[in-house]
């Protein structure tokens, strides 16, 4: 009686536990390097591009020229549908705050090309559940209004490295980031499951306040506090890519 039948149908499709170590986890030891302390980054690709964190500080007046030229372009629609993975959410929103994510930033390259009538408004996020489309549209949202019309005066967090402390202690960190991820980390699989969809849609601004906060849970643990902590951190990792089982 070989066990082997039975565990053929899962590797059609990973499980959420492997899907988090192979996509979400390498997310949090980058975290680790880059804000707990100092260390070699990793710079392996995990989703739609390499985390941000992992390439190092950002250069946010390229990520401001990126989004305005992507959001002035006219290569998408002025409105546009984002669908979340299974098709549960949909938000429709301003080419704007579509443009915050570099994967509909390429979207727009390729819609240039195209006539008006072949463009499709419905842009699908597979990796991206339900609430993370949510927190994300409100993120970017938040920092589109705050900018007004003119989107060159659009301010994201600098973060430190390594991170002094908590992000509200930071005088780098804008006070509306700080208090919007620490109610998103109230629930550790949301904010595991916003790391994931930061990292899919590349949104480098989201994705390092994402890594910063999961660092920010570490900061001044010894070395056998953060073994004892990770268990749970890889239990909210299972728990926010479940969904992606059928």
């Amino acid at each position: 009686a070989h066990s082997a039948p039975q565990s053929a149908p899962r590797s059609r499709r990973p499980g959420a536990a492997m899907v988090y170590r192979i996509v979400a986890l390498p997310c949090l030891l980058a975290a680790l390097c880059a804000f707990v302390g100092e260390g070699r980054r990793n710079s392996g690709r995990h989703a739609a591009k390499a985390p941000p964190h992992s390439r190092g500080p950002i250069d946010y007046a390229l990520e401001v020229e990126e989004i305005k030229a992507c959001a002035t372009s006219g290569g998408l629609p002025t409105q546009v549908t984002l669908v979340s993975g299974k098709g549960e959410a949909r938000a429709t929103v301003s080419r704007g705050i579509a443009c915050f994510m570099k994967i509909v930033q390429g979207m727009a390259e390729e819609y240039e090309e195209e006539d008006d009538e072949s463009k499709d408004t419905e842009i699908n996020l597979p990796n991206v559940d339900a609430e993370s489309l949510r927190l994300i549209v409100d993120f970017a949202g938040g920092k589109l209004e705050k900018a007004g019309a003119e989107l060159e005066k659009l301010k994201f967090s600098e973060l430190p490295r390594p991170l002094p402390g908590p992000l509200h202690e930071t005088e780098s960190v804008l006070k509306e980031d700080a208090e919007f991820m620490d109610a998103v980390a109230a629930d550790l699989t949301r904010l595991f499951s916003l790391t994931n969809s930061a990292n899919f849609v590349d949104f480098p601004a989201l994705l390092e306040l994402c890594a910063a906060r999961i660092a920010q849970m570490l900061i001044g643990k010894t070395p056998q506090q953060i073994r004892d902590a990770l268990p749970q951190a890889l239990s909210a990792g299972d728990a926010a890519t479940a969904a992606a089982e059928s």
